[in-house]
């Protein structure tokens, strides 16, 4: 998801790392803490890839600074990720959502169709997987934990309500 949000950043700005970062931050703050640890991989990842380029500035305080942006095959393949989106792990499914919808403002209307389609199918598959677990007489639940689970539903009816 981290190059997601970096090609979604680098489609509206030119920015340094850390600019990056910052700008992730104010953008997904409800749901991305990035740090260089993670931005810089994912960068090099995007450079091999040929979806961003930089070039060197000398800055007003004489440190040299890449400034980043993202190219036209950056921008197909930001278009395409999300539309392709998969969701492997459950665990960070319904944040990657939100994510994700975040992002989507830079597609068509028909790649809007995709990835809504795309969105709700792995959405109602993670609420049927939920409902079945609270169903399974050999899953013993306390009270707790099938209000955590019954909350995580409802997150994911409300997202569906909102595509």
């Amino acid at each position: 998801m981290i190059e997601i949000v970096i090609l979604y950043i680098l489609n509206k700005y030119d920015a340094t790392i850390y600019r990056i970062g910052k700008i992730a931050e104010e953008l997904f703050f409800a749901y991305l803490k990035t740090s260089c640890g993670t931005l810089n991989p994912a960068l090099k990842r995007l450079e091999k890839m040929g979806c961003v380029e930089y070039s060197e500035k000398m800055s007003d305080g004489g440190m040299l600074s890449k400034i980043f942006s993202i190219t036209p095959a950056g921008k197909k393949h930001l278009s395409e990720s999300l539309q392709i989106l998969e969701f492997n792990n459950p665990y960070y499914i319904i944040n990657d959502v939100k994510i994700a919808l975040y992002c989507s403002d830079i597609l068509s209307v028909n790649e809007f169709i995709t990835f809504k389609e795309n969105l709700l199918n792995h959405l109602e598959l993670h609420k049927i997987k939920l409902e079945n677990g609270l169903k399974n007489e050999y899953i013993t639940l306390n009270e707790t934990q099938k209000k955590t689970v019954e909350i995580t539903i409802s997150e994911i009816n409300e997202l569906i309500k909102l595509l």
